[in-house]
C-alpha cells in the first residue's frame, strides 16, 4: 500500500522512553502519568454529558468543518497575543504598504533627479550670482509621466500591481476581523481564557484546555484529541518540507556559486553529492505549489496528485513563468522597502550591518518535527550568540576588513544604505548578513530559472517521498511518518531508539529521535 496506517507508536515510545539511557537522563524529571495519547482510543458513543455545561449555561458547539484552519486561527491568535494587537498590526502593515507604494511612486516618478542635481541653491547660487533657485520647481516633474519611457512603464505597472493587491489586503481585513472576532469569543467563553492572561499563558497551557474541552464538547467526532494530535494539525505542512530537507530531496545539481545554495549532501542510489537551497521566495512556491495542493478536504494527501506527476510539474513550470513577468516590479518594490525599512537604524547603527543572523535554509534545516513557531523563534534566538562566538575562532580577515569599511562609510554617507539594506539576513556557514539579502534578491531571479528548468526534474522524487514518509493518524489524516514519531518504522539506534530500521528509512543524523525530546521538553516538562 502507498500509506501505511500508523499502529502501535504509543507503546514503542513508551517502551524507548523506559529502556534508552538517553531519554533516563533528558526526561528524569517528567513525571510518569504524562504521555502521549493513546491513538487506539476512541470515544464511546452517547459520551454526551452534563459535562458540557459551562458556568451553568449550556453551550452549542456547531461541528468544526476545517479543524486544520480553526487550530492554524487559534494558533495564530496566541500568538498575536489578543484581539487588539491583531488589529493594530493589520492596520500598520496597510499603512506600511500604502506609505511603500507612495513613497516609490513619488521618488521613481515625480523627483527630477537630474534637476536636483544640478540645482544651485543657498550659498552656491550666492557665490554663482544667480537668483535661487526654486526647489520645488527645479526638483519636481511637472507632467511625470512625459515622456514615457520604458523604465517609467515598469514603474507604473509596479504601482499598479501593488495598488491593487492594497486593495485586496484592505478588503481580506474585514474577512479576517470576523473569523478573528469567532477565535475570541472561543478563547473567553469556551477555553475562559482573556486577552490578557494569553499575554503570558504557556502554548502548553492552552492545548491543555483545548484537550480537557474536547471531553465535553467534542471538537474532533472521531476521537479523543491530543495535545500532540493538535500540533501534528498545525505542523502538517511545514513537517513535509522539514522532511524534505532532512532526506535531501531539495537538493539539486547546482554550482556553489549559485546565490542562497547551502551544504552537499548525498541524494539517490548512485550517492550523487548535490547542493540544498530554499530561498524565501523557492519556499513559498513549493508551499503554493505542492504542499498547499496535495491534500483534500479530509486531509489526505489525493492520489490524483501522486500518480500524475506531469501536472504537477505544468504547475511549477507556469508559476515559474509568471515570477519571470513579475520579477522587474518585485525588484522594485523589495528595493524601496529595504531602503524603508533599514535606513534609520544602518544610519545610527552602522555596526550592524556587519552583524549575523541565520539563513531561510539554515532555519528549516535546524527546526525539528511538530516544533510550532513561537517555540522555534525563541530557540534560535537563543543560539544566535553562541553560534556567533563559535563562529569567532574561525575568523576571515579579509571579510572583517569589508565589513568594517561598509560600517564606517554607512555612517557618513546616506546614499550608501540602499547598498547596505541589503546587508540583514543570515549566518550559514559564516556568512556575512550582506550576502544574505543579495542571495534574496537575486532569488527572485533565480527563483523562475529553478522552477522552470530544475524543480520539475525532481518532482518524482518529492512525489516519491511523499508516498513513503505518509501515515495515516486516526482523527488527524495524513501526515509526514516523521512527526508521528513512528519509532518501529523510522527509529535509529543511535540515538537511543531501541528499533533500527534500514537507513533509507530514518531520518539523518537522529533528526526524528531529536524532535521526539524537544517536544516532550517543550509541551510536558
Amino acid at each position: 500500500m502507498m500509506f501505511g496506517r500508523l499502529k502501535g507508536v504509543t507503546s514503542g515510545i513508551l517502551k524507548w522512553k523506559g529502556d534508552s539511557s538517553l531519554t533516563s537522563a533528558l526526561l528524569r524529571d517528567v513525571a510518569p502519568e504524562v504521555e502521549l495519547s493513546e491513538y487506539g482510543r476512541a470515544p464511546s458513543p452517547g459520551s454526551e454529558s452534563p459535562s458540557g455545561l459551562l458556568n451553568g449555561e449550556s453551550i452549542n458547539v456547531e461541528p468544526i468543518a476545517d479543524l486544520d484552519l480553526f487550530f492554524e486561527r487559534l494558533y495564530s491568535y496566541y500568538c498575536e497575543k489578543g484581539l487588539w494587537c491583531i488589529i493594530i498590526k493589520w492596520i500598520v502593515e496597510l499603512l506600511s504598504l500604502g506609505f511603500t507604494i507612495l513613497f516609490s511612486g513619488f521618488f521613481l516618478l515625480k523627483v527630477d533627479w537630474n534637476g536636483l542635481r544640478n540645482a544651485k541653491c543657498g550659498m552656491d547660487a550666492f557665490e554663482s550670482g544667480i537668483k535661487p533657485c526654486d526647489l520645488a520647481k527645479e526638483a519636481l516633474h511637472q507632467h511625470p509621466l512625459s515622456p514615457l519611457t520604458l523604465s517609467k512603464a515598469i514603474i507604473v505597472g509596479y504601482l499598479g500591481i501593488f495598488s491593487i493587491y492594497l486593495v485586496f489586503c484592505f478588503l481580506r481585513f474585514f474577512s479576517q476581523l470576523r473569523d478573528t472576532l469567532g477565535v475570541r469569543h472561543f478563547y473567553h467563553n469556551s477555553l475562559h481564557v482573556t486577552d490578557n492572561e494569553i499575554q503570558t499563558m504557556p502554548w502548553a497551557s492552552i492545548l491543555e484546555k483545548v484537550v480537557q474541552l474536547q471531553r465535553s464538547q467534542q471538537l474532533c467526532v472521531v476521537k479523543d484529541l491530543s495535545a500532540h494530535d493538535v500540533v501534528m494539525r498545525l505542523m502538517r505542512k511545514e513537517n513535509y518540507l522539514i522532511g524534505m530537507l532532512n532526506k535531501g530531496v531539495l537538493a539539486f545539481p547546482i554550482s556553489q556559486w549559485v546565490p542562497g545554495a547551502g551544504p552537499t549532501v548525498k541524494f539517490g542510489s548512485d550517492g550523487k553529492q548535490e547542493r540544498l537551497i530554499l530561498t524565501k521566495t523557492l519556499e513559498w512556491t513549493l508551499n503554493w505549489c505542492i504542499l498547499q495542493s496535495m491534500f483534500d478536504r479530509n486531509f489526505c494527501v489525493t492520489r490524483d496528485f501522486i500518480s500524475n506527476p506531469r501536472t504537477l510539474k505544468k504547475r511549477l513550470m507556469v508559476v515559474g513563468f509568471v515570477m519571470l513577468l513579475l520579477s522587474p516590479f518585485l525588484v522594485i518594490f523589495m528595493l524601496v522597502y529595504l531602503f524603508l525599512r533599514h535606513a534609520e537604524q544602518f544610519y545610527n547603527h552602522p555596526s550592524t550591518a556587519s552583524s549575523r543572523r541565520w539563513s531561510n535554509l539554515s532555519r528549516w534545516m535546524f527546526r525539528e518535527f511538530n516544533e510550532v513557531d513561537h517555540l522555534f523563534k525563541h530557540r534560535i534566538t537563543s543560539s544566535v550568540v553562541h553560534a556567533s562566538d563559535y563562529l569567532k575562532q574561525f575568523p576571515s580577515p579579509i571579510i572583517s576588513i569589508v565589513a568594517k569599511f561598509i560600517s564606517f562609510v554607512s555612517g557618513g554617507f546616506a546614499a550608501i544604505l540602499i547598498i547596505i539594506a541589503f546587508l540583514e539576513e543570515s549566518l550559514l556557514e559564516g556568512h556575512y548578513t550582506g550576502m544574505m539579502l543579495l542571495e534574496e534578491m537575486a532569488s527572485i531571479f533565480l527563483a523562475p530559472y529553478l522552477l522552470i528548468f530544475v524543480v520539475p526534474k525532481r518532482v518524482d522524487d518529492i512525489l516519491q517521498f511523499i508516498a513513503d514518509f505518509t501515515v495515516d493518524v486516526e482523527g488527524v489524516g495524513h501526515v509526514c511518518s516523521f512527526s508521528a514519531f513512528d519509532f518501529p518504522r523510522h527509529g535509529n539506534s543511535n540515538y537511543g531508539s531501541p528499533y533500527n530500521v534500514p537507513r533509507s528509512q530514518r531520518s539523518s543524523q537522529g533528526k526524528m529521535e531529536k524532535s521526539f525530546l524537544r517536544y516532550d521538553h517543550n509541551h510536558y516538562s
